[in-house]
């Protein structure tokens, strides 16, 4: 289980930024057709600046910190926890 959350965990982290990253290109891309299109035509350019953040960005927070828990969750707890259950008293 602890390997499962480590690659759950860096899928969801590598993924959130690649959900970020294709969003970001796709609306600097679609501003850039806008742009060419008022250029092409002879007219000034009246565009509203671009806003990059909308639902995704959320989304991206969102899968990043779940991806971040899940491969903190997948390593395993303190090393002191394990060595004091080693030794047990068994006098009588």
């Amino acid at each position: 289980m602890n390997n499962t959350n480590k690659i759950l965990g860096v899928v969801l982290m590598i993924s959130s930024i690649f959900i970020a990253t294709i969003d970001r290109i796709s609306v600097r891309i679609s501003t850039a057709i806008l742009e060419a299109g008022y250029a092409s035509s002879g007219k000034a350019r009246e565009l509203m600046p671009a806003n990059d953040m909308g639902f995704t960005g959320l989304l991206v927070y969102f899968l990043f910190f779940v991806g971040f828990v899940l491969l903190v969750a997948g390593f395993p707890g303190s090393s002191r926890k394990d060595k004091t259950n080693k030794h047990t008293n068994n006098h009588i």
